[in-house]
């Protein structure tokens, strides 16, 4: 299967929702708990204060919310979207989990959003960036761009490979080999969690995304996370800088 192929929206959707029923726990376990700490890390990249609109892109099924709700005091607004209907569904059912944080799912690509135009005050979105290829990840930095308010800020979190070779051989072992084996004792389909592997070796780190960023105008740094097991961008847009 060939690049186009697998960024291909319907592609990648489908992929997720056959992978929703046993993605979360898969996560979670195959990274030791690390996929939630990273998500907690990656909210507190930035100041997200309560009364602020915040924007979760390629929610899932809501697993950045709870730090998101800390961070809101359940004071806010929050917008969840997905393309994955079955993602958005066990979305829906997690609402109740952080009442009474106002939570809005929307069914939508993250490339073509209704979100309004300068109407967010932070953007937050973990562990959705490698199933984009390069134009998309600009179509994406533009998207951010667009929905931030003068000033808003945000912050992106991808699994990656670390920079270390060493280090490189082992990890890539793991994602590529074992955590279809833990997928599939779990219940789930081992080929799909191949893939995962697959996108994190093209995607790598966040520095083509940071540069994407950077070009719209947005201030954006890159992030490393656990000798760069995970990586990420976060920043801001400039006050002076126009809808």
């Amino acid at each position: 299967m060939n690049n186009l192929d697998i960024y291909n929206p319907t592609f990648v959707r489908d992929l997720f929702n056959e992978m929703s029923r046993t993605y979360g726990f898969t996560n979670f376990v195959s990274s030791f708990g690390f996929c939630k700490r990273w998500r907690g890390q990656c909210v507190a990249q930035v100041p997200l204060q309560p009364g602020m609109i915040v924007c979760d892109l390629m929610t899932g099924m809501g697993e950045c919310w709870p730090p998101i709700g800390t961070a809101l005091q359940a004071h806010g607004r929050l917008f969840a979207l997905d393309f994955s209907p079955e993602m958005c569904r066990r979305a829906q059912a997690n609402r109740a989990h952080l009442a009474p944080l106002e939570i809005t799912v929307l069914e939508a690509d993250v490339l073509s959003s209704s979100i309004a135009t300068a109407s967010v005050d932070g953007v937050i979105s973990t562990f959705g960036l490698k199933t984009l290829n390069d134009e998309q990840k600009i179509i994406l930095a533009q998207e951010i761009r667009r929905i931030l308010k003068p000033g808003g800020v945000f912050s992106l979190l991808e699994i990656s490979v670390p920079p270390n070779c060493i280090l490189q051989i082992p990890y890539l072992f793991y994602l590529k080999r074992v955590i279809p084996i833990i997928g599939k004792l779990l219940l789930g389909n081992p080929d799909n969690y191949r893939m995962l592997g697959i996108y994190t070796q093209q995607f790598h780190s966040c520095q083509k995304f940071t540069s994407a960023l950077r070009a719209t105008g947005l201030c954006a740094n890159e992030r490393s996370y656990f000798f760069g097991c995970a990586s990420g961008v976060c920043g801001y847009k400039p006050a002076s800088q126009s809808a």
